[in-house]
């Protein structure tokens, strides 16, 4: 796990330019996937966390990439009936939902 924590941590940091600033968008929101598929470990989480609440641009990344997958899931139980169930079973395995 400690090859994944020190990959995190410097992938995270090169997110970043050296006022704070997000400055690679793609690379963070490969980031946010690892966290909202739990695959990130505490430590790394805590990172990640203490960051979103201090840079906007990383906070509304991350906000915008859950609500996408909320509404998703949302859209997927609702129709349950209308969709082939392989196929609503892709998405979910897809996302990790």
């Amino acid at each position: 796990m400690a090859e994944f924590s020190d990959w995190f941590k410097e992938t995270f940091k090169n997110c970043y330019c050296e006022q704070g600033n997000l400055i690679d968008e793609k690379r963070f929101s490969e980031i946010v996937q690892l966290v909202l598929d739990n695959e990130a470990d505490e430590e790394s989480r805590a990172l990640f966390e203490k960051k979103i609440q201090s840079c906007v641009k990383s906070n509304f990344t991350f906000e915008n990439e859950k609500s996408m997958r909320e509404e998703i899931q949302k859209k997927l139980n609702m129709h349950t009936g209308e969709i082939p169930s392989d196929l609503a079973q892709t998405i979910r395995n897809s996302m990790n939902l």
